[in-house]
C-alpha cells in the first residue's frame, strides 16, 4: 500500500470522527429544543456576544494565516506546503464568517446588541508565537479545540430553544475544524486531495439537520464513507 493510500485511509477514519461529532451537535438540538423554556432568559444574547466575540477573533487569526501563507518566510521548512495549507484556512474562514453573521443576527432577535466587527480589532495570538506553516496549523487547531469546548458549556445554559440550536450546530463544526486541523499537522494532507478530504470532514458551516436552507447537496460529506472496492 502506497504512502498516499495510508494517508487517505487515515484522514477517513480522522473524517468518521468528525461527522460524528457533528451529527452529535444535531442530534443533542432535539433533546434541549424540547427542554428548553418557552422564554429566553435576558443572559442568552450576552453568552451568544461572548461566542461572537471568538468568531471574529478567529476570522482574524484566519486572516494572519492567509498573509503569511501567501507569501511564507524562506527558512520556513514546511514553505512548499504554504499554498496548500492555505486553501483550508480561506476554507474554514468563510465558515467563521457565516458563523458570526448567524450569531449576530440572532443576538438581536432576542433582543440584544450584537458586538460589532470594530470592537475586536486583532487576534488574541500568544506571548512570543513565531508564524510558520506548523505553527499557524497549531494556533488554529488550539482555537477550534477551546471554541468547541465554549459552545458546549454555553450549550449547558442557554435557555433559547433557537440559541441552543445555533449554539449546537456551529459546536459541531468547531470540533470538525480541529480534527481536519489536527490532521493536517500531522502531515496527513500532503497528497493532492487534501481539499475534497477537508471539505468531507467539515463540509458545511452548520450541522443542524433542520435548517431550513439545508438541502441534500449542502449536507453532501455528513452521509457514510463509502467503502473500498
Amino acid at each position: 500500500m502506497s504512502n498516499e493510500d495510508l494517508s487517505r485511509r487515515e484522514a477517513l477514519g480522522g473524517g468518521t470522527a468528525a461527522v460524528l461529532a457533528g451529527l452529535g451537535a444535531a442530534v443533542a438540538v432535539s433533546g434541549v429544543g424540547r427542554e428548553a423554556q418557552a422564554q429566553p432568559s435576558p443572559s442568552d444574547a450576552a453568552k451568544l456576544n461572548t461566542l461572537l466575540r471568538a468568531e471574529y477573533d478567529a476570522i482574524l487569526t484566519y486572516g494572519i494565516a492567509e498573509t503569511y501563507l501567501m507569501s511564507p518566510d524562506m527558512t520556513d521548512a514546511q514553505r512548499a506546503q504554504a499554498a496548500t495549507v492555505r486553501e483550508v484556512v480561506s476554507y474554514f474562514k468563510e465558515h467563521h464568517t457565516a458563523h458570526a453573521a448567524r450569531l449576530s443576527t440572532l443576538v438581536t432577535t432576542l433582543g440584544g446588541t450584537p458586538v460589532g466587527r470594530g470592537e475586536v480589532l486583532q487576534a488574541t495570538i500568544p506571548a512570543g508565537f513565531r508564524a510558520t506553516v506548523d505553527n499557524l496549523i497549531k494556533l488554529a487547531a488550539n482555537k477550534e479545540k477551546r471554541a468547541a469546548i465554549e459552545y458546549i458549556r454555553a450549550l449547558q445554559t442557554i435557555s433559547s430553544a433557537t440559541a441552543a440550536e445555533l449554539v449546537a450546530a456551529i459546536g459541531g463544526i468547531e470540533a470538525q475544524h480541529f480534527i481536519a486541523l489536527y490532521l493536517v499537522g500531522k502531515r496527513v494532507f500532503e497528497i493532492p486531495a487534501m481539499m475534497p478530504m477537508v471539505q468531507a470532514l467539515a463540509p458545511r458551516p452548520f450541522v443542524a439537520l433542520t435548517d431550513a436552507t439545508a438541502t441534500a447537496s449542502t449536507l453532501a460529506g455528513l452521509d457514510n464513507i463509502p467503502f473500498r472496492p
